[in-house]
């Protein structure tokens, strides 16, 4: 017997386009139906960008592993990161990174996932990724300056959802994630692929795309299709750390089989490929059973599918956690086998692009 494949469709989505300039003309998009397109007006200003390859060309028809990039921290190990939209700073081992200042302060991450909690110390570094390609198309290393923890230990703290897959190896790994928090270590200026040196010389527009080939760092009139449908962020403020706003994560709900939905936020979340569902009155562990069908909204989108069908959107397992974030669902990777991604930081836009 043949399992459904998961559908997508496309509803309407206003924006304050007064507030930002947008444009809102309605696009058809693949699902047939119209979604209001990312406010391409407000790119046509800008021309710097950098697209960076995927490490092995991933299969988006059937993610199994995250989405990595090439990158090196102060002209150290090359080494293949690990893009996670779920949390904010460059984790490295501290044997990779030359010449870390003696006094460099301690600090610590733990993933609430896996429970993973490393500890080393800060150090602000350049970062440069080396396989980037200008907007001419030549091969130019995009390079940041941010502050990145450079690890000794990792431990595993037994708590989180996939606690049971952690084994305190250090991993590589580049958060790019918004609204994760009001830690100075959670705020834009962690953010390495907000703080490119032409973002911060303000000459490139600060955000970046999640799509087929790559990552694409810098929101240009050239690379950001009207195919994205959009949706306002509601502002986080600016944190002490920096001069740059940060955003709440987007709204949206889930739905778990024929039961009403659960109002709250939607974490697009590439650093896992399972699914996690906080709301009250649902258990705090173990997992949706396959055969389920579930909704998933995320302003102009719904993604449905049946769990355990099969679907190359299909997240590896449907988690229950502890209700501790009100209303909330990570979608984890495998939402993008059907969309392309857009984070606008300078705007405050977050949007999806149904692509197949």
């Amino acid at each position: 017997m043949r399992t459904p494949m998961p559908r997508f469709r496309h509803l309407p989505l206003m924006l304050a386009v007064a507030a930002c300039g947008c444009s809102n003309t309605a696009a058809t998009n693949n699902g047939g139906t119209t979604n209001q397109p990312a406010p391409t007006g407000t790119y046509s200003s800008y021309t710097q960008s950098y697209a960076i390859p995927w490490v092995g060309s991933p299969d988006f028809s059937n993610l199994t592993s995250t989405l990595k990039v090439h990158a090196r921290i102060n002209n150290g190990t090359l080494g293949s990161y690990t893009i996670d939209t779920g949390s904010v700073g460059v984790i490295v081992p501290a044997s990779e990174v030359p010449n870390i200042p003696a006094n460099s302060p301690a600090g610590s991450i733990t993933y609430s996932s896996s429970g993973l909690q490393l500890t080393g110390v800060w150090t602000t570094m350049p970062v440069v990724f080396p396989d980037a390609i200008n907007q001419s198309g030549v091969n130019i290393a995009a390079s940041a300056t941010v502050p990145v923890l450079a690890v000794t230990s990792g431990t595993c703290t037994g708590s989180g959802v996939n606690s049971g897959s952690c084994t305190g190896a250090i991993p590589h790994m580049m958060g790019i994630g918004f609204g994760r928090g009001t830690e100075v270590e959670q705020s834009p200026v962690y953010n390495v692929a907000l703080n490119l040196t032409e973002m911060t010389a303000g000459t490139m527009r600060r955000g970046y795309l999640i799509e087929r080939t790559g990552l694409t760092l810098g929101l240009t009139g050239t690379n950001v299709s009207s195919n994205y449908g959009t949706q306002a962020l509601t502002s986080a403020g600016t944190p002490a750390a920096g001069t740059h706003n940060d955003w709440t994560t987007p709204s949206g709900s889930f739905t778990i089989g024929t039961g009403a939905p659960y109002t709250g936020v939607v974490l697009m979340d590439t650093g896992l490929l399972d699914m996690i569902l906080e709301g009250s009155g649902l258990p705090s562990n173990g997992s949706v059973a396959s055969g389920t069908a579930m909704r998933i909204d995320i302003g102009a989108h719904d993604y449905v599918f049946t769990v355990s069908d099969g679907g190359k959107a299909t997240p590896t397992i449907v988690d229950y956690a502890i209700y501790s974030h009100g209303a909330f669902v990570n979608t984890g990777l495998r939402a993008l086998g059907h969309y392309n991604l857009l984070y606008d930081a300078d705007g405050g836009l977050f949007g999806l692009w149904y692509v197949s």
